[in-house]
């Protein structure tokens, strides 16, 4: 039963196989290129929460640089969910043509018909994300270093969740497909619940995964414990009065800041700290992977139930 659901998934594997390697085949390059303008720059040893003006300017030029490439990259948050969904293709096809009723007559149980037919895919989407993360960690390395793994890009990628996310798109097709037996109906109503999840989560949900810090400081600077930090909200009070409020990063452009009185204003900030980085990873893969888990529990009980 094994070879068979191995010939099976054959082909969704190897189109699998061939989407990393074109990432691959640009990121290789692109990565290299940044990582040597990163040492070229000597931007590591500008690296502080008060970079020096030297250090702003050479930091702004790398972020020029190549901003428009770590924005193009941020497109590739849609691959994990490609490849979960091209991974439950066989499964979905099979209850399609009824090609299942073949094997169920041939001394192939229904629980070991399932067990192979669900259990190859999440393991090679396991496979596929560990190399999604892998490529992607050695890529954004400089974008880390220099904004933080908190970043949204560097965040999305640099983590355990990226296998959450393929464990996801997977489990949410072959819930589909259990129900609808159609593919491209199924591959469909997949892929924009796993996009509609994604933005939820990513704008919504994340933020308050892990208790976000509260903190309180005087003066427009600042603070070193701001530094590489994801800004939920921020509250700026001259004099007493609100006047400024921000969301999702440090806000306010040199000229508001500069403004009289922002010195001695006081700043009431939310925010979540890089130190909660793996905190945050592991609660949001814990996530998907539950919602995962019980997504594929579904598809296997309702296709032993209600198949025939």
């Amino acid at each position: 039963m094994t070879w068979v659901s191995w010939r099976l998934q054959r082909t969704e594997t190897l189109i699998a196989l061939g989407i990393l390697a074109l990432l691959a085949a640009f990121l290789v390059p692109t990565g290299i290129q940044m990582a040597n303008a990163y040492h070229h720059d000597g931007l590591a040893a500008c690296l502080s929460s008060n970079p020096s003006p030297t250090c702003g300017d050479a930091l702004g030029g790398f972020r020029q640089r190549f901003q428009s490439l770590l924005d193009l990259a941020n497109w590739f948050n849609l691959v994990p969910g490609l490849i979960g969904i091209l991974l439950a293709t066989p499964f979905i096809l099979d209850l399609e043509r009824g090609t299942y009723r073949l094997a169920w007559t041939q001394s192939i149980s229904r629980g070991r018909w399932l067990l192979g037919k669900l259990g190859l895919p999440v393991v090679s989407a396991v496979l596929a994300a560990g190399a999604l993360i892998l490529l992607f960690t050695w890529w954004r390395a400089p974008s880390v270093h220099i904004d933080g793994r908190l970043e949204n890009g560097n965040y999305d990628f640099t983590g355990t969740v990226v296998v959450g996310y393929t464990l996801f798109a997977l489990a949410l097709a072959v819930a589909v497909g259990a129900i609808w037996r159609r593919a491209a109906a199924s591959f469909t109503v997949a892929f924009v619940g796993y996009f509609a999840a994604r933005i939820f989560v990513d704008s919504s949900l994340r933020d308050h995964l892990v208790a976000p810090l509260h903190a309180t400081y005087r003066g427009a600077q600042q603070p070193s414990f701001l530094y590489n930090a994801h800004v939920i909200s921020l509250h700026a009070m001259p004099h007493g009065n609100q006047i400024m409020t921000g969301s999702g990063g440090f806000f306010g452009s040199e000229k508001q800041l500069a403004a009289p009185g922002m010195s001695r204003a006081i700043f009431h900030v939310v925010y979540q700290p890089e130190s909660h980085f793996w905190p945050l990873q592991l609660t949001e893969t814990g996530l998907f992977v539950g919602l995962a888990t019980i997504l594929i529990l579904f598809a296997a009980w309702w296709t032993r139930r209600r198949a025939s």
